[in-house]
């Protein structure tokens, strides 16, 4: 009679202790403050942001004259794609890619090391919808923030830079609930 209540006991502690081995399966969200979003689940854009010219900020009355786009892509598939355009949502605003933004090729990401994607000009607000558009993945709307100047906090002192280097790879699940939303999937 002892044995089988001692194999039961057994049994239920090794279920239920299997079922949370210590490590988290929930999602892992990106550390950054712009826009992160995903396109059918293979490119990954993260912490899209516009800073502003030195000395100039975000107006909601009238556009800056030129603010400097900056993004990681991530490309999680198995073949190269490519990004076609940025387009401003609402019209009244232009984006101008660089060079360095068209070819995105898996495991390598564009836009790491505070480099930019391209210029915009023409846009107002603290918040400026924009759409990207890839070859193969589709397109995707982001709601990129405006960010101060990294050599410029609020008081004038100097502030850390906001965009941090990209890993390999896109953490697995992105916020849809979070500056950015998706519309590729």
């Amino acid at each position: 009679m002892k044995r089988p209540i001692i194999c039961a006991a057994i049994l239920a502690l090794g279920v239920t202790g299997c079922t949370n081995t210590g490590y988290d399966t929930g999602q892992h969200l990106p550390q950054n403050d712009g826009a992160n979003a995903d396109a059918k689940g293979v490119m990954h854009v993260r912490n899209a942001h516009l800073r502003a010219a030195a000395g100039q900020a975000a107006s909601p009355t009238s556009p800056a004259a030129e603010q400097t786009l900056y993004a990681v892509l991530i490309n999680d598939g198995h073949k190269p794609d490519q990004l076609q355009r940025i387009t401003v949502d609402g019209g009244g605003g232009s984006v101008q890619l660089s060079a360095a933004a068209a070819d995105i090729r898996p495991g390598q990401p564009v836009g790491a090391n505070d480099q930019p994607l391209g210029t915009v000009t023409g846009v107002r607000g603290a918040t400026v919808p924009m759409t990207f558009t890839f070859r193969d993945a589709g397109a995707v709307r982001v709601y990129v923030p405006v960010k101060q100047n990294a050599t410029q906090s609020p008081a004038g002192s100097p502030g850390p830079a906001t965009t941090p280097a990209a890993p390999g790879h896109a953490p697995p699940h992105a916020p849809r609930h979070r500056t950015g939303h998706s519309t590729g999937h």
